[in-house]
């Protein structure tokens, strides 16, 4: 009898843990101005977007459950593009929001029973009166008698210096948030903040939360920058060529590859780079070339005899005697961690970059070029 009270026992022991880690959220509520319209409703952990879910509404209402292990950014999107995002943690929140409302970044106010959006929106106000706060010591700065009495212009230099401690304080104090890892990592690849000043926040980031979604990833951008910064292993890349064959970096190693990597939001800003990669490629015919177009979804080109534009999107082009691929809004994944302007890095046989180029000098990389082949 004993030995079965005890397994009894065990095997309470066993399930209570299993279930108190099942986490979820439920998410119903209204959005003004929608009859029977679908809702999508993503995931963004700061490298993807993950559909999570799609509901039509009934007069504007909707429902969302799903597992939810930890607070995450979502975004909503409805119909005509509109879009909000919004934290939501594992609890049950609602949502009031008229559809114009949907047009902003985030939907401040509007969510209800979400601690890492209520976070957020304590963060944003406290950040707005801050600053409020010293714009109006740089006004009275600016006033002469202010100016000429050095006592109360140190006064308000001091107190000018305090208030523009508060972010880091603010992230010091609320590491433990999923939010505050998220806007620093915001502010970091809005080129805000440096690379060393994440890699600081990222010691108490980890420690008050370590399993932090967005503590993870901003830890593995810093670790791919890294990389690249110090000449590493070059990250792997899988993508579909333009002529639709798939390519994947790491199965072509055993010669030297060139990564020629450019952006075009204008198209008819393109031809320089496609005359500089044709120009490489007829110079080192046996090169591994690899020709990256980061383009967007609203780069457009006029429709010849009229005022109307179409979507552009890079077409192959067989005479430029390489691999191409077009990256649509950052879809091929290493190209979210380089700047917006040029790169061009070549590779030795077993991947790793032996030369960096990040502005477009065609004579200087095919002299680069011709060096380290005949190294090799």
């Amino acid at each position: 009898m004993n030995k079965v009270i005890c397994l009894f026992l065990l095997s309470i022991t066993l399930i209570i843990p299993i279930h108190a880690q099942q986490k979820s959220f439920t998410l119903k509520g209204m959005i003004g101005g929608l009859q029977e319209e679908y809702i999508y409703l993503y995931q963004y952990d700061g490298e993807t977007k993950e559909l999570i879910d799609s509901v039509k509404t009934k007069n504007g209402e909707f429902k969302f459950e799903a597992a939810c292990e930890q607070a995450f950014i979502a975004e909503f999107k409805v119909a005509g593009r509109k879009a909000g995002k919004a934290f939501l943690s594992p609890t049950k929140m609602s949502l009031f929001v008229h559809k114009k409302d949907m047009n902003h970044k985030f939907l401040i106010g509007k969510l209800k029973g979400s601690p890492a959006q209520d976070r957020y929106e304590d963060f944003q106000a406290k950040l707005a009166e801050n600053n409020k706060q010293k714009l109006k010591i740089a006004e009275n700065l600016e006033i002469p008698e202010i100016q000429s009495d050095s006592v109360k212009k140190n006064q308000f230099l001091k107190e000018y210096s305090r208030l523009n401690q508060f972010r880091d304080e603010y992230y010091y104090k609320y590491a433990s948030s999923p939010v505050v890892a998220y806007l620093i990592y915001q502010e970091y690849f809005a080129s805000k903040r440096s690379l060393e000043y994440v890699k600081e926040q990222l010691k108490t980031l980890k420690l008050a939360n370590p399993n932090g979604l967005y503590v993870n990833n901003l830890q593995k951008r810093v670790d791919i920058i890294e990389t690249l910064q110090n000449k590493g292993q070059f990250p792997e890349i899988k993508a579909k060529t333009l002529d639709g064959k798939e390519y994947q970096l790491s199965q072509h190693k055993g010669k030297p590859i060139l990564l020629y990597i450019w952006r075009c939001w204008f198209p008819d800003r393109a031809q320089e780079y496609y005359d500089g990669i044709k120009d490489i490629t007829n110079t080192f015919p046996s090169l591994d070339a690899v020709n990256i177009i980061r383009y967007s979804s609203f780069a457009r080109v006029r429709i010849p005899g009229t005022t109307k534009s179409k979507a552009w999107h890079p077409e192959p082009r067989p005479e430029l005697n390489c691999i191409e691929i077009g990256s649509l809004n950052q879809s091929v994944e290493v190209v979210r961690y380089l700047d917006r302007g040029f790169n061009a890095y070549l590779l030795d046989k077993n991947g790793k970059i032996i030369y960096h180029q990040d502005e477009l000098n065609t004579e200087l990389l095919k002299s680069q070029i011709s060096k380290h082949l005949s190294n090799l």
